[in-house]
């Protein structure tokens, strides 16, 4: 008789935290998702063996395994992509500069020009 075994990893995205990169020194915003690996038998999933939660910096796409102890205060900082969108937005609202314009002619000019781009003028 012969039995063929084998093993298949599974991803699951769980969502994301703003934390502290290592690799970036800042804070950043983690990707967390589980990868479980299960025997298979004849090519069907039987048992789990192997589960492991990480976290992926979306800046710099340094990886980092999430410990055990650690889990529950991970679960508790978890975001949706639409929760997340929502937070960017309102931190965005908040720090928005508010426009500048030229004195010279009035025209709108971005931060940090030192010269109007349509008049020329010096800009303060």
């Amino acid at each position: 008789m012969v039995f063929i075994f084998g093993n298949k990893g599974y991803g699951d995205p769980l969502g994301y935290i703003v934390t502290r990169c290592q690799k970036c020194k800042t804070d950043r915003i983690f990707f967390v998702h589980q990868v479980r690996e299960k025997l298979t038998l004849y090519f069907v999933p039987t048992v789990q063996y192997k589960v492991k939660q990480y976290m992926t910096c979306l800046n710099c796409n340094e990886r980092y395994e999430i410990a055990d102890g650690l889990k529950p205060q991970v679960a508790e900082r978890l975001m949706t992509e639409e929760q997340l969108k929502t937070t960017l937005g309102e931190i965005a609202a908040q720090t928005m500069l508010p426009p500048l314009h030229c004195s010279t002619c009035a025209s709108p000019i971005d931060h940090g020009m030192k010269f109007c781009p349509y008049c020329g003028a010096k800009t303060s």
